[in-house]
C-alpha cells in the first residue's frame, strides 16, 4: 500500500509506503509518482519518503525503486529523506539500491532524527 500526501503550507511531498509491492502495485505506484510531481514544484519542496514498514522488495521490482530513486534526485527537490525500513534486511536492499544509482537523498530512522541535522 501506498498514500502521497501534499502539505503547501510546510512545502512537503510525502509518500508513505508499507507491506510488499507487487508488480501490479509497482506500476500504480510509479503512475501516481508521476502525477504527484505535476502538482508541486520539486525546487520549492521537501520530499518525505517514509517507508519504515516496507517489507523486502521483491527481486524483479528492485529496477523500480531504482528507477524511483534517480527520478527523485533529477526533479532536483531542496532535500530528499528516506525513513528508514523497520526491517534490517529491506533497510540493506534500499541502500544497495541508493548507493547503484548514486543517490543524494537522506537516510534516517525518523522524521525527527532528519529535522534535528
Amino acid at each position: 500500500m501506498y498514500k502521497f500526501e501534499i502539505d503547501d503550507k510546510k512545502k512537503v511531498l510525502l509518500i508513505t509506503a508499507e507491506g510488499f509491492f507487487k508488480n501490479d502495485e509497482s506500476e500504480a505506484f510509479m503512475e501516481k509518482l508521476y502525477e504527484a510531481f505535476g502538482l508541486v514544484q520539486a525546487t520549492d519542496y521537501d520530499l518525505i519518503v517514509d517507508v519504515s514498514n516496507l517489507d523486502v522488495v521483491k527481486q524483479d521490482l528492485v529496477y523500480k525503486i531504482a528507477d524511483a530513486f534517480e527520478l527523485y534526485d533529477e526533479l532536483g527537490f531542496k532535500n530528499i529523506v528516506i525513513i528508514n525500513p523497520i526491517s534490517i534486511l529491506a533497510k540493506v536492499q534500499l541502500f544497495n539500491i541508493a548507493r547503484s544509482v548514486h543517490f543524494s537523498g537522506a537516510f534516517v530512522d525518523s522524521l525527527d532524527e532528519w529535522k534535528a541535522r
